[in-house]
């Protein structure tokens, strides 16, 4: 069962697309969000602050998108395998301070240490399977990270990226990825 975008914008989404499929187990805790052509949201997807899901993005089972007041933002084509976690907020793991998620404003000022950045995803990006993306992760167009890794940095466009066991960067060919980006959009619009 999906959610028809009447109930999405009763839910709280700013701007819906064409042919969405919004699963109705994904829970939704923002007003900010925006979602764009042929998106697919499967069960347990928790979508919450500000979010922005350009065209034919998918969110496999069980990811969390935590997009704060700063945001993330999903680019074409874009797809996070099951259980995904994307946050913009996070306590510094680091510092000598007390963790912030049951203090008010003035005691997280005064007490505790956050970093607050937004998060962005490249056009044709694949997300492994239990990756964790902190604030300030800029993953770049053609990009993939493998199964278990933690992105918080720029990863260079067309880049296969892993630090599960242990850091791995390759190369991947973008020309020929862009090339059937542009194939696959035009099979898209003569089929949808």
């Amino acid at each position: 069962m999906y959610y028809s975008n009447k109930e999405l914008v009763n839910l709280g989404c700013k701007k819906i697309g064409k042919n969405c499929k919004v699963s109705k187990k994904t829970f939704i805790y923002s007003n900010c969000i925006e979602i764009g052509d042929n998106v697919r949201i499967d069960d347990l997807v928790t979508l919450k602050g500000k979010i922005v899901l350009k065209n034919n993005v998918h969110l496999s089972k069980g990811c969390t998108l935590s997009g704060g007041t700063k945001g993330i933002f999903l680019d074409d084509f874009a797809t996070t395998s099951n259980f995904v976690q994307l946050f913009t907020l996070s306590d510094d793991y680091t510092a000598p301070y007390i963790t912030a998620g049951t203090l008010g404003k003035i005691a997280r000022e005064n007490y505790s240490k956050i970093h607050d950045k937004s998060i962005y995803i490249g056009k044709n990006v694949l997300i492994g399977s239990m990756c964790l993306i902190l604030p300030g992760a800029n993953i770049g167009d053609y990009s993939s990270i493998g199964a278990f890794s933690i992105v918080y940095e720029k990863i260079e466009k067309g880049l296969y990226f892993s630090n599960h066991n242990k850091i791995i960067k390759k190369k991947r060919d973008i020309a020929l990825m862009k090339k059937k980006m542009v194939k696959v959009k035009k099979y898209l619009k003569l089929h949808n």
